[in-house]
């Protein structure tokens, strides 16, 4: 807003006033000052002063409204204006400032905002109340905006308010809470059943998976169980083959063992027969000799006169007379001695 200050002890005020606001000075109901952005001094008392945004200017408004099928739709829209000719719009609307405080005596621009929602009235109602709340949620906003903005831009009030248009945007046309809920609902489902078929799907796909998890851990195990019987087998197989050979090992061993005790059996049964055959032979040796000892004593004995023999007898008898222990002499045996004793010696 301007800004108006005033000098102590002197009845004149001075305005100042922003590049975007237009000043509309007024003294005994004529136009004596205008311009925007301009500082000057003035006299209260006679003086009439308004202030107009020569910027552009924004307007929301809300319009309720019910459709072809009387559901009830909500549009809210925004608008934005420019003054194009300030005398008119001032002419309209009351922009008057207050000389003491330099604010609007009421708000024009609230004003203003009304007479715009007013105007666009008849254009939404006639795009929303002709057809279905379906049909026209379906379109959307667009012939809405179109239509209204073109009624506006169309609208001979509006120039004669020294307005123009410069854009529209319908910000949303909705329904009741309850009937957006109820429209909503449809497809809501479709995509809860959506969101079903596709949990159902991943939940499927992880039994899938599962099952195949299962069957490659049952297939795994199979395996295993085959192998282990295979290992099994197989250490039968090595440990029948270790026994075969630790058996052919001791049969190898212990006829080792027969063969030499064979051997040493042969060997010593050969011995025993070459020592009986040396002893036998030592024996027949010392027979032979023994005889032929006794032979040429019998010789000796028999080419031996009696009496020498006799005596010969004595003599080796007297030389064991210290180891015969006891000697049993007959008298035959006496007798028969000295019988022929005494023969040997009556013989020439």
């Amino acid at each position: 807003m301007p800004t108006i200050t005033r000098l102590p002890l002197l009845p004149l005020r001075r305005l100042r006033s922003e590049p975007n606001q237009l000043i509309l000075h007024y003294r005994g109901g004529r136009l004596v000052r205008k311009g925007a952005g301009i500082a000057y001094w003035f006299s209260p008392l006679s003086a009439a002063i308004a202030m107009l945004p020569i910027e552009d200017c924004q307007s929301t408004f809300v319009i309720n409204e019910h459709s072809a099928d009387f559901q009830p739709v909500k549009l809210q829209a925004t608008i934005s204006y420019r003054i194009v000719d300030a005398e008119k719009a001032a002419a309209r609307f009351n922009f008057s400032l207050s000389i003491d405080s330099g604010n609007w005596l009421e708000q024009p621009l609230d004003r203003l905002a009304g007479v715009l929602a007013q105007r666009a009235l008849p254009a939404v109602r006639q795009q929303i109340a002709t057809q279905a709340l379906e049909r026209v949620l379906q379109q959307g906003s667009e012939p809405v905006r179109a239509a209204v903005a073109g009624a506006l831009a169309g609208d001979a009030e509006i120039a004669a308010m020294g307005l123009a248009l410069v854009n529209l945007v319908i910000d949303q046309i909705v329904p009741s809470a309850e009937l957006e809920k109820a429209l909503g609902t449809p497809l809501r489902e479709a995509i809860q059943a959506r969101a079903d078929e596709a949990q159902f799907q991943r939940r499927a796909q992880a039994v899938e998976k599962e099952r195949a998890i299962k069957e490659n851990e049952l297939a795994t195990e199979l395996e295993l169980e085959r192998r282990q019987q295979e290992l099994i087998v197989k250490r039968g197989e090595n440990a029948l083959l270790q026994a075969q050979h630790e058996a052919a090992s001791q049969r190898a061993q212990v006829e080792a063992a027969i063969a030499r005790q064979q051997l040493q059996t042969q060997a010593a049964a050969e011995q025993t027969r070459i020592n009986a055959q040396a002893q036998a032979q030592a024996q027949q040796l010392l027979a032979t000799q023994a005889a032929a000892a006794m032979r040429e004593q019998h010789a000796i004995w028999r080419d031996t006169p009696a009496q020498a023999a006799t005596a010969m007898a004595l003599a080796q008898l007297a030389g064991k007379l210290t180891s015969i222990g006891h000697l049993n002499i007959t008298p035959d045996l006496l007798g028969q001695g000295l019988t022929q004793f005494l023969r040997d010696q009556a013989a020439p």
